[in-house]
């Protein structure tokens, strides 16, 4: 298992452990999306990764925009459409 399969795992364990019982709220949904983003940017499929989260993505928009954008910026980068400036 890599390094970043591992870091996966254990924000999927701690979210399932605090939220076993709450629907997931905005909060907890932003602090997911960086993590998340870069790995669906480099093609991995969000239900496999955390279907809490895409499920509430596909019921706020406000987060499902804010992870779209962030998957587009990433998706870019990764393409070389954008460069960082130094």
């Amino acid at each position: 298992m890599s390094h970043q399969d591992e870091q996966l795992k254990k924000i999927v364990d701690s979210i399932i452990v605090a939220h076993h019982d709450d629907p997931m709220d905005c909060e907890t949904c932003s602090r997911e999306l960086d993590c998340l983003a870069e790995r669906v940017a480099m093609g991995a499929n969000l239900s496999d990764l955390l279907p809490e989260v895409e499920y509430h993505l596909q019921c706020c928009r406000d987060c499902r925009e804010e992870f779209e954008a962030l998957v587009s910026i990433l998706k870019a980068e990764l393409g070389g459409e954008i460069t960082h400036s130094s």
